[in-house]
């Protein structure tokens, strides 16, 4: 072929020919860059809806009640204060950037920025997730900072639309990891594309797989460690820095098992630690119940303390259901209860390397002293706990104001007995 002929040809590939296979390689690779990145959104979808469970158990285990009341939109007093630790502690913990939770007409539940507490939201985004109950993702630039905005659906346990939480992340290495790919793939043909497509969705699967795996390492050891401690030092620490000492009004619940010494001499020790295991286990479900938090456990002794309000007739309420699931549960050894009402200084004791959150002062002795009082399967309180809780029915009533004579007081202390029928 000689120069004449050739060169039409030349002329032709390089006028339609080459367009067509340039136009053709675009089209495929816009064609599958788009695929990645409709990817790429489904995998940030997903790990939001992730996050969104995750947040919604922790805050369900943390503060149950305030989340029950949150979601019908009638929170109580205090309800504010838990509810805001409880995101906040779940949205430092994930690392995200803000967090908001909507009812189903749109109103801001619950947000990191305060001033938009109330707030109705009519964006088009959140109307489409409880129209349709899907996850939305929103892309935006503030401030040149390029964030993306995830509206994810959460269900009850009858699979129904409960709330909308709105998650706000930056974006990050998925979006890299799509960058590179479309890089690579306009160079290339539409077959190699989607070859490294299928790669790239291995890679995010694998990265979402290791998310996942670390995710729920660090939240079985921190419900291990919570396991060995009392709610009130796990906030504490969570606060960070110097913990400090205060003096604080509180209900103490003090309790013992009667004869235990008796029991333990008497049995093998993996008995005894049955015996203590199903006490501990019937007390600390029944404090929990009633809002206390438990102090801490000494071999057969256990200290709990009540706040806020209605402190003492909870108290008294998680008293009368211990003794009472303690003799339906039929244990070899009964237990007595001591109540008192009083300030004590709650902190941290010890050096800085083995420190113990805990209460003390003169209420943790009386609680105490009043505990020794009681007989097996009796509740002794001082009277100003009793009477604080005037609203309550007990059958039998507590008996008559008796002063009792406490160790290291010099006036007694006036109590009243109630026993479990």
């Amino acid at each position: 072929m000689d120069v004449d002929t050739a060169y039409p040809l030349k002329r032709h590939f390089m006028r339609r020919i080459l367009p067509g296979l340039l136009l053709l390689i675009f089209f495929a690779s816009a064609i599958t860059y788009g695929s990645a990145r409709w990817t790429v959104e489904k995998v940030y979808l997903e790990l939001a809806r992730q996050r969104a469970e995750v947040i919604a158990a922790s805050v369900k285990r943390e503060a149950p009640d305030a989340w029950a009341r949150l979601r019908t939109g009638r929170l109580a007093p205090g309800d504010n204060a838990r509810l805001r630790t409880a995101f906040g502690n779940e949205a430092e913990e994930l690392k995200l950037m803000a967090l908001k939770v909507y009812d189903l007409a749109g109103r801001v539940l619950y947000s990191t920025d305060p001033a938009s507490l109330g707030k109705l939201e009519t964006g088009k985004a959140l109307r489409s997730v409880v129209a349709d109950m899907k996850s939305s993702l929103v892309r935006k630039d503030e401030g040149g900072n390029s964030l993306i905005e995830l509206y994810v659906p959460y269900l009850d346990q009858n699979g129904q639309l409960a709330a909308v939480f709105e998650l706000y992340e930056p974006v990050g290495y998925l979006d890299g990891i799509l960058l590179r790919s479309g890089l690579i793939v306009s160079l290339v043909p539409a077959a190699l594309f989607l070859l490294l497509a299928a790669a790239a969705a291995i890679l995010v699967g694998r990265a979402q797989r290791h998310i996942d795996g670390r995710a729920h390492d660090l939240i079985q050891l921190k419900e291990r460690l919570e396991s060995f401690v009392s709610s009130s030092a796990v906030n504490a620490a969570r606060e960070g820095g110097v913990i400090p000492s205060e003096r604080v009004r509180i209900t103490l619940l003090y309790s013992d098992a009667r004869d235990f010494t008796g029991y333990s001499e008497a049995n093998p020790p993996e008995r005894v630690v049955w015996y203590l295991n199903e006490l501990m286990t019937i007390q600390v479900d029944a404090i929990g119940a009633q809002g206390g938090d438990v102090d801490k456990m000494i071999g057969d002794a256990l200290l709990a303390r009540f706040t806020g309000r209605g402190a003492e007739g909870r108290a008294l309420a998680a008293a009368r259901a211990i003794l009472g699931e303690v003799a339906r549960a039929e244990l070899p050894r009964l237990v007595g209860i001591g109540i008192y009402t009083g300030d004590v200084i709650s902190g941290a004791i010890g050096p800085t390397d083995r420190r113990d959150f805990t209460v003390i002062g003169d209420g943790v002795n009386v609680s105490a002293r009043l505990c020794s009082a009681a007989a097996a399967g009796e509740i002794v309180a001082d009277e100003a706990t009793v009477a604080a809780d005037n609203g309550a029915e007990w059958e039998p009533p507590f008996g008559a104001v008796e002063a009792l004579t406490v160790k290291g007081r010099l006036d007694p202390v006036a109590a009243r007995r109630w026993r479990n029928s």
